[in-house]
């Protein structure tokens, strides 16, 4: 499995028109993991994601804090290679993790 992590980091103007283009471009392949909810619930809203359409391939994150990023169980278990299982026993792998933080 091939995984790629795109870290987006605002630093200017600039940055900030190029990034929101891609992710306007992409952002019917996003599921977000908000990282202020419960494991619980930030797998819950993952598997609903994918339940409604599992044509999503990228895990998308916005605004989070680099310790959240280092202690999400979600994140660290993809990055192991462990998927995540949904109906009928499907396991989804995101291709792609796209990490945006403001500067």
């Amino acid at each position: 499995m091939e995984l790629v992590v795109k870290y987006f980091h605002e630093k200017t103007d600039q940055d900030y028109e190029t990034y929101n283009k891609l992710w306007n471009e992409n952002k019917e392949r996003f599921i977000f993991l908000d990282t202020d909810l419960s494991t619980k619930q930030q797998m819950n809203n993952i598997i609903n994601n994918l339940d409604l359409d599992d044509n999503k391939d990228i895990l998308a994150i916005r605004f989070p804090l680099l310790n959240t990023i280092n202690r999400n169980k979600i994140i660290n278990g993809i990055l192991l290679g462990n998927g995540i299982r949904h109906k009928n026993n499907k396991i989804w792998y995101p291709k792609e993790i796209w990490i945006y933080s403001p500067s």
